[in-house]
């Protein structure tokens, strides 16, 4: 599948939401990466966000994005594995901006999908709305947890036809004593047979992995694939030591889904091998699976 230009273009002069200022960092490489490549090989007819941020950002320089996006589209040409990647390939498609998750899906998509993006931020929802215009889409103002929760129980639709994406700032946050958390939602949605796409991070590495712990714990049964990228903290958040790291649980999806993230996840450790802090456990970027 070709990235639909013609129905899809990110503006050159992008803006972005107040609360999401670590875009383009490597957590969301390692978000963005895997996302396109599932987009592409398995294109749902419904993509739903519960986190959507903003449409599009500027991508501008700074510390963290030279570890991540900047250094990517530097060295992903080099490698075998990434060259010919979807990501990539919307990196390349809008020099100087960066493609937020929402825009990934409509520039791979384009009108062969529904949309339904959610997020708290005005200022977000807005960019999201002028995104979206042309394309069958709702952009909700509210709580993402409670909204796809409603949705799913009441879409007509069959959920393996619907990839739901999960990106919380707070897993375990619950808005009411009635709704659901962002963890339990995954897992839920998993049970229900909907394609699971839920991206977390952590701060130490005793708790690599944790998210595939969790969703399994609460959705047994189910077939859940991990692929969690543990790195030097500072590659994040500069001035710290240490270890941070993030990670995608999938459900519900494909083995050629599947092996293709792995592969792109070993791809992403391999370039990253010239990219390491000396004195600092872990030194580099590493890729796991975990299922």
């Amino acid at each position: 599948m070709q990235i639909f230009q013609a129905e899809f273009s990110l503006p050159r002069q992008a803006s972005g939401g107040i609360m999401n200022n670590h875009f383009a960092e490597l957590g969301d490489v390692w978000k963005h990466l895997p996302l396109a490549e599932i987009l592409r090989i398995t294109p749902p007819r419904d993509y739903w966000e519960t986190h959507a941020g903003s449409a599009s950002y500027a991508l501008t320089e700074s510390p963290s994005r030279l570890h991540g996006a900047l250094r990517f589209l530097s060295c992903a040409p080099r490698d075998p594995d990434l060259r010919g990647c979807a990501y990539l390939q919307a990196l390349r498609s809008s020099p100087g901006v960066y493609p937020g998750s929402p825009a990934l899906a409509m520039q791979t998509l384009g009108n062969t999908a529904s949309y339904l993006f959610c997020d708290l931020d005005p200022e977000s929802a807005a960019t999201l709305r002028a995104a979206t215009a042309g394309f069958e889409a709702r952009v909700i103002e509210t709580d993402g947890v409670s909204a796809i929760y409603r949705a799913a129980q009441l879409a007509r639709v069959d959920p393996k036809d619907v990839l739901v994406h999960i990106d919380p700032f707070d897993p375990y946050e619950r808005v009411t004593d009635q709704n659901k958390t962002p963890v339990e939602l995954a897992a839920w949605l998993a049970r229900a047979g909907y394609r699971l796409f839920y991206w977390y991070g952590y701060d130490c590495v005793e708790r690599r992995g944790w998210a595939h712990d969790e969703i399994s714990r609460l959705a047994p049964g189910i077939n859940v694939w991990c692929g969690d990228t543990l790195m030097p903290a500072c590659l994040v958040y500069p001035g710290t030591t240490g270890a941070w790291g993030c990670g995608v649980v999938l459900a519900n999806v494909t083995r050629s889904e599947a092996y293709a993230c792995e592969r792109l996840g070993r791809a992403l450790e391999r370039i990253s091998e010239t990219d390491a802090v000396e004195n600092n456990d872990p030194s580099q970027l590493t890729f796991r699976v975990i299922t």
